[in-house]
């Protein structure tokens, strides 16, 4: 499952995470491998920062509303 809520989530979109394969939102912009695909497509750190804002807005907007358990609780 993806988590992207805010900058202390983590959402599963790198490989530099660490012993965690997840990384927050703050370590997704600094990651150098995502950071060359966006140079790529012409995406700025700032528009790609928002869709992930925006993404894990909506991902908790649908958790809350959800009537399944949280996964892990």
């Amino acid at each position: 499952m993806i988590a992207l809520f805010s900058s202390e989530y983590c959402c599963s979109v790198g490989a530099t995470a660490g012993k965690n394969d997840e990384l927050t939102i703050t370590e997704a912009l600094r990651d150098p491998l995502i950071a060359i695909v966006m140079r790529a497509d012409g995406v700025t750190s700032e528009e790609f920062k928002r869709l992930l804002e925006a993404a894990a807005r909506e991902l908790k907007a649908n958790l809350a509303n959800s009537s399944f358990p949280p996964a892990g609780g």
